[in-house]
């Protein structure tokens, strides 16, 4: 398949794999949050990687720009990080000058807080499609003789 579309409707290949390693990464993430309340492991999108640039690479014979997108898919669990810093607002109390201060204070942690997870699911996605790719067999991606 060509890097362009040929449907405007249809994802690129770096898109369906992406999507796919962000699929197995996103779950896991977000059990691991719920069980601990504090914490996003960033090993299920190390895996989520790994499984993305090792099929782009069989299929596409490359595996760049699966990570990040991957990276990009998987962070969508700090969106849990972000409701659980903007519920605990509610129990401001106070002047109003205090409350909104603190609601200012709990919006920008929650945009620092996504900033940093965005940052560091990306290069995890990235890492682990390097790390796919290395582990994909060379050779025609098409399948030649040889498969």
């Amino acid at each position: 398949m060509s890097p362009h579309l040929s449907r405007p409707n249809e994802l690129s290949d770096g898109w369906r794999y992406a999507l796919g390693g962000g699929l197995v990464a996103v779950p896991l993430m977000t059990l691991g949050y719920l069980e601990t309340g504090s914490e996003l492991s960033l090993g299920p999108v190390l895996l989520g990687g790994v499984v993305a640039g090792y099929l782009a690479a069989r299929k596409t014979g490359t595996h760049r720009g699966v990570g990040a997108r991957v990276g990009l898919v998987a962070s969508l669990p700090a969106l849990l990080v972000v409701s659980d810093i903007l519920l605990a607002t509610r129990g401001l109390g106070g002047p109003d000058w205090f409350v909104a201060a603190g609601l200012a204070l709990a919006v920008g942690t929650a945009a620092a807080v996504v900033a940093v997870v965005v940052f560091f699911s990306v290069l995890s996605g990235v890492v682990g499609a390097r790390v796919g790719g290395w582990l994909a067999p060379s050779g025609d991606p098409h399948g030649g003789a040889g498969a």
